[in-house]
């Protein structure tokens, strides 16, 4: 399994609870998994594969309306993710 399949099970997870005491620890992870990489580019690569892979796990019509708003909002979480990491240096490392 990859670490984004892993990653998507534990944001599915999160998900499932639908417990918005989580949001900000979503949102740390967010980071951390883009931030791993040293490149802007590889940055915005993560969050598409992370965002690929928590939708292929994902099947809305299957949820709750509150499990969906959450699932929402973890997507919209991913891609203003996206959009900040995208414009940050790339690390000396």
């Amino acid at each position: 399994m990859s670490d984004f399949q892993h990653e998507a099970g534990r944001f599915a997870a999160f998900i499932d609870r639908a417990d918005r005491e989580e949001m900000e620890a979503v949102q740390g992870d967010l980071l951390r998994i883009a931030l791993e990489r040293p490149d802007p580019a590889g940055r915005v690569q993560a969050m598409d594969a992370l965002q690929a892979a928590l939708s292929d796990r994902i099947r809305p019509d299957a949820m709750s309306p509150l499990q969906q708003a959450f699932y929402v909002a973890v997507l919209s979480m991913i891609e203003r993710t996206k959009e900040a990491v995208a414009k940050a240096p790339a690390r000396a490392d």
